[in-house]
């Protein structure tokens, strides 16, 4: 059986335990088939995270399309020659 690990209403873990298990964790072992690490708890019901629409991550092609300054491109060592 699966159980989430919630702690203060954030699910911390997820474990897969017997029936008569006994959680001996800091929080509260809550049978649960559908909840995710960093989903809330609340009333009985598990929600998954609420997120901003502008701290979304930016797909690659998004990222191109930003001003940032172009990276320059890592310069290979040089071997130093031999002199006596």
């Amino acid at each position: 059986m699966e159980y989430a690990v919630v702690e203060n209403g954030v699910v911390t873990n997820i474990i897969v335990a017997s029936e008569d298990y006994v959680h001996v964790f800091d929080g509260e072992a809550i049978p649960s088939s559908e909840a995710q690490i960093g989903w809330t708890y609340k009333d009985g019901v598990f929600s998954p995270p609420v997120v901003e629409e502008n701290t979304q991550q930016l797909s690659s092609s998004e990222m191109a399309e930003t001003n940032a300054p172009p990276v320059e491109p890592v310069k290979e060592p040089q071997e130093k020659s031999d002199q006596v």
